[in-house]
């Protein structure tokens, strides 16, 4: 390899560079500072571990008093054709809504003002589902909320098909 004359100039004259060396007090700070161990108390982590477990503790109980963890509550185990129906159409099209709002999501970037409407407009009809999942605990005609529900589902897929349509990204 060929050596450029800026470093055959440093390797001739390497002397004269090195002849400024720190005081012997700089080294015995640097040895000083190096020769301690770094502690690391077990109370911190003892305290993260405690946090973690008490947020998993007060998530499960509100969850289990809600009756969504409550034994039986799972509507998969349910004898009624109605609400296995039901899971059936919120598997589907949540299935179907992620993948085109995926998509859809690619194009934010060509297309920033689409986020906000598109993100506002989704919420809203999960506000709307949310509702709906509240009169169906409390057995307000039941057949029409899950028909209700259905039909928000069906709303939702509608909406990201128009809009993927519309962009064509």
């Amino acid at each position: 390899m060929k050596t450029d004359r800026l470093e055959n100039f440093i390797k001739t004259n390497r002397e004269e560079f090195d002849q400024l060396e720190p005081s012997t007090k700089v080294w015995e700070n640097i040895s000083a500072a190096t020769g301690k161990t770094k502690v690391i108390r077990l109370n911190a982590h003892l305290i993260r571990v405690a946090a973690v477990i008490v947020v998993v503790v007060v998530t499960s109980v509100l969850l289990f008093n809600t009756g969504i963890l409550a034994p039986g509550s799972y509507a998969g185990n349910s004898s009624d054709p109605e609400m296995r129906e039901l899971i059936e159409a919120e598997t589907f099209y949540a299935q179907q809504v992620n993948g085109k709002l995926k998509e859809i999501r690619k194009c934010y970037y060509t297309f920033p003002e689409l986020k906000e409407e598109i993100e506002t407009d989704l919420i809203e009809l999960e506000e709307m589902y949310n509702i709906l999942k509240v009169d169906l605990k409390e057995n307000v005609s039941k057949k029409a909320v899950i028909e209700a529900m259905i039909e928000n589902n069906r709303f939702r897929l509608k909406l990201v098909d128009q809009v993927l349509e519309q962009i064509n990204c």
